[in-house]
């Protein structure tokens, strides 16, 4: 950067800014997943929300962070619930979205200072954008701030370093050389996007440690696979959808999630539920039934 005064995180939000704006010419292809959900494409797309319904079977209000074009607004519309606000860094698609009548409401946000107040939604959903974010953690701060209940990250990759513990090994070995050695291994250390993000990986470990500093009592995860809908498929756009093709696009992530289950192989994504207030036990019992590890965390001893 030749001028100082202009930071990373101000280059990196424009970036994704403008990127979306230039999806406008787009925006019918954006929005057919929405308005056609009867496709193989929309289904892949909102498959990963399964593993978070208990928060449906009541009437809360929402926020959604990253939300583009408002899939995942819409989605938890189409779940009966009360409130929902679709919120992103540029409101182009959104815009489209709310005159079509396929979300009630959007906000032009910058994560990193939401314009609404503390405890404003019950919770806040973030689907496969907290890791474009160049502040991460600031941006995890706010959402939790502006929710009452929890806060959601939903489809986020995983730190593999936290889950392979050959590969940390081996880089410890490595780094007893010289600290750019593992690089020849692990190729995708410094993973960047070609919008001009880097890429920021989650892990259970940092998203403890983020909850015990701010003082909150309990954390839930889910390690997932999810299908890459970007992924050019014939047959993905077609109404009504092609239950076969459905039937073999998920049936590979099916055998993946099996390897991923018995340990064979990482998951490749985390959600993680921040919960700002103590869940009801009913609550903590479903998502053990979908395969969620509960860590109820102790309070600070040395505060009241």
């Amino acid at each position: 950067m030749d001028n100082p005064a202009v930071t990373l995180e101000a280059i990196s939000h424009s970036s994704h800014e403008s990127h979306i704006k230039n999806l406008l010419a787009e925006k019918e292809e954006l929005l057919f997943h929405i308005k056609n959900q009867d496709s193989v494409a929309h289904m892949l797309t909102v498959d990963p929300f399964r593993i978070i319904d208990v928060f449906f079977k009541t009437k809360n209000s929402w926020l959604t962070v990253g939300d583009y074009n408002g899939l995942e607004a819409n989605y938890i519309l189409t779940r009966g619930q009360e409130k929902v606000v679709a919120s992103d860094i540029s409101d182009a698609i959104l815009k489209e979205a709310k005159e079509e009548h396929l979300i009630p409401e959007y906000s032009k946000e910058n994560v990193e200072h939401i314009s609404f107040k503390d405890n404003s939604f019950d919770y806040v959903l973030c689907k496969e954008a907290y890791h474009h974010f160049p502040r991460a953690y600031l941006g995890l701060y706010e959402m939790i701030r502006v929710s009452k209940k929890g806060t959601i990250l939903l489809s986020e990759p995983i730190d593999i370093l936290s889950k392979v513990p050959l590969l940390l090994l081996l880089k410890n070995i490595a780094d007893a050389i010289n600290p750019q050695l593992i690089n020849k291994i692990w190729k995708n250390r410094f993973s960047f996007e070609s919008v001009g993000n880097y890429v920021f990986k989650v892990s259970e470990r940092e998203i403890e440690k983020l909850a015990m500093g701010i003082g909150l009592r309990c954390i839930a995860f889910k390690g997932h696979n999810i299908f890459k809908t970007h992924v050019k498929i014939e047959g993905m756009n077609d109404t009504p959808h092609n239950k076969k093709l459905y039937k073999k696009l998920t049936k590979k992530l099916h055998f993946r999630n099996f390897f991923s289950q018995i340990g064979l192989i990482p998951y490749d994504c985390l959600c993680s539920i921040i919960f700002k207030e103590m869940p009801e036990e009913k609550t903590l019992e479903e998502l053990e039934k979908k395969g969620f590890k509960i860590v109820r965390l102790p309070k600070n001893p040395y505060l009241t």
